[in-house]
């Protein structure tokens, strides 16, 4: 089996990723600033920083990289410059000084497709079209991992993934912190949750999904390529927050706080995931009901154990 080492592996996705691969019996080595709770192998550290990372590679000799480190949301827009571009072309300057020429996963997001959204589903193809400091930043990393395919043959694939949901997603994220405060308001006896706009409509993929489509894409997709990672449907925000509602144990209420308003949100974003399935034969599989729930349940474990 080939020797994997996953950056970002004590994130939302990368821990997903690096459960599933050592679940399936692969050589797991996992990257991040903090380790987390489960046996793999670990290195803590900063991805940006070259000699440590220069370190892990030549005790690891890694033969696919999943490369999931980076932020989503930050305070400070070099933050997102630092970690999702200059972190990727330190890794790519890294491998390139020590000869190493493994398959590398890059994470990228849907967001880079920007006022491209629109009711017609989106292709790789779509014109490039970032409105936050966050997209422009995986627009960059994207530009800078592949050109190092382009310009030595490395092996890069990306894949853009569209809203992801399961446990362990982080509170900054809507349909997590609805999960979040429904669980403390079921902790309190019943209470009221503030939202933003419930209106706006996304593509919603589990993250267990997206790692199925990541190891798919390693085994059968083609290196230079870009792939989708989406379910083809748009689901309004209303429509998950009433779901985790109708699940809650006992009466909660929600109000909108015009301060978690975004201005340059999207009214809809849908995704073509054709590319990956033709490539991969991946599909989704967990219903975005399931999903809710699993969300849901995980912030209620989250809550008991806090309150102990």
């Amino acid at each position: 089996m080939p020797r994997i080492l996953v950056t970002g592996a004590s994130g939302f996705i990368g821990s997903c990723m690096a459960q599933q691969l050592a679940a399936e019996g692969h050589s797991v080595t996992g990257l991040d600033l903090r380790q987390a709770g489960f046996p793999i192998d670990w290195h803590c550290g900063e991805i940006t920083d070259r000699a440590f990372v220069a370190s892990v590679l030549r005790e690891t000799q890694p033969e696919i990289i999943f490369h999931l480190a980076g932020l989503i949301k930050s305070p400070e827009a070099e933050s997102l410059y630092k970690a999702n571009l200059i972190g990727t072309v330190a890794l790519f300057e890294t491998l390139m000084d020590a000869d190493m020429r493994p398959l590398v996963m890059v994470a990228s997001s849907s967001a880079v497709y920007g006022r491209a959204s629109g009711r017609e589903p989106i292709a790789e193809t779509a014109e490039i079209q970032p409105i936050t400091h966050y997209a422009v930043s995986k627009v960059a990393q994207e530009i800078a991992a592949l050109r190092y395919f382009n310009s030595y043959e490395f092996p890069v694939i990306v894949l853009r993934m569209f809203n992801l949901l399961g446990p362990g997603q982080s509170p900054a994220l809507a349909c997590s912190s609805f999960a979040r405060q429904i669980a403390l308001a079921e902790a309190n006896g019943g209470g009221e949750i503030s939202t933003g706009n419930l209106d706006a409509q996304r593509d919603f993929i589990d993250a267990r999904d997206a790692v199925r489509a990541f190891i798919l894409a390693a085994q059968k997709g083609s290196p230079g390529q870009v792939y989708n990672v989406c379910s083809g449907k748009a689901t309004a925000l209303q429509f998950c927050l009433d779901q985790m509602i109708s699940m809650s144990t006992c009466r909660i209420e929600a109000k909108i706080d015009t301060e978690r308003i975004q201005s340059n949100d999207l009214p809809i974003q849908i995704g073509n995931a054709e590319k990956i399935k033709q490539a991969t034969g991946w599909s989704p599989q967990i219903p975005l009901e399931q999903s809710l729930a699993d969300l849901l349940n995980d912030w209620r474990q989250k809550i008991k154990m806090e309150k102990q």
